[in-house]
């Protein structure tokens, strides 16, 4: 059983990524986020980054798909969608190996200039891209920036997520990565 808090952070995620708004998750939706990540972020298209991104997209989906979807449909309900997230992103061990390698192809697309870390402005775009206003962007991007230096490191990065995903506390750190909970 999922917490209050984290069923509003995956009801904020279901809506995101529901980009037709139709009440159900496809495969269309992960793919239609993952391009528009790259538009937002600059990745060529054709390009490794953007491969790489689709990729996990895809193996995101299927991970989804393969904790739900008992009826075959190939859609999520937002049902189905709370009991995928929690079966599959649950707990600490399952998000680093379910969705590690999604998280760096992510950031790699974020970090436009393969330095090695984000700006706070790059992270915004990628932020705008999931469908967050810019001002909403720009703080919860701010707030990964823990250090206070304008910009982001993977760490930073996965810290975010893993609070986000799993943290309780409606005011840690990651829990507005998608914007306010409220």
């Amino acid at each position: 059983m999922t917490s209050d808090v984290i069923s509003t952070k995956y009801d904020r995620t279901f809506d995101m990524l529901d980009a037709d708004g139709n009440g159900v998750l496809e495969e269309r939706d992960f793919v239609g986020i993952a391009e528009s990540i790259a538009r937002a972020t600059g990745v060529a298209g054709g390009s490794a980054k953007e491969a790489m991104l689709l990729r996990e997209w895809r193996r995101s989906w299927a991970t989804l798909l393969e904790h739900t979807d008992a009826n075959g449909d190939g859609q999520i309900s937002r049902e189905e969608f709370h009991q995928a997230m929690a079966r599959a992103y649950g707990d600490a061990a399952l998000l680093e190996h379910n969705l590690r390698a999604g998280f760096e192809a992510e950031f790699a697309a974020i970090d436009a200039d393969d330095d090695g870390v984000a700006t706070v402005d790059q992270m915004a775009a990628f932020l705008v891209a999931w469908g967050l206003e810019p001002a909403q962007a720009q703080a919860a991007s701010m707030r990964l920036d823990q250090d206070g230096d304008g910009r982001i490191t993977l760490q930073e990065y996965l810290t975010g997520w893993s609070a986000f995903l799993l943290d309780e506390d409606a005011e840690a750190v990651g829990s507005t990565l998608l914007g306010s909970l409220n």
